[in-house]
């Protein structure tokens, strides 16, 4: 029987609405990210690589911290996604 390892995860939520056109432009795409934890945070951004540089580094982030600490008791999970 395999050893079962424990997971580490975060959960975001995302929200995208698109902006109508201005007289002269285009429609664009507006996102705000919400962080679900004990202490939630939000983040707007204006265009969708905004948005994929900080989930980046965010999870960068959360990765070093897990490597340096081991994990924390409130972020690891045993099968939960």
């Amino acid at each position: 029987m395999s050893k079962q390892v424990d997971q580490i995860y975060q959960s975001f939520l995302v929200r995208c609405w698109l902006i109508p056109a201005a007289a002269t432009g285009e429609p664009v795409w507006r996102f705000e990210l919400r962080e679900v934890s004990a202490e939630p945070q939000k983040h707007r951004f204006s265009d969708l690589e905004q948005l994929k540089a900080f989930m980046s580094a965010k999870l960068a982030a959360i990765t070093v911290r897990s490597n340096r600490e081991g994990g924390s008791e409130e972020s690891r999970k045993g099968d939960e996604p």
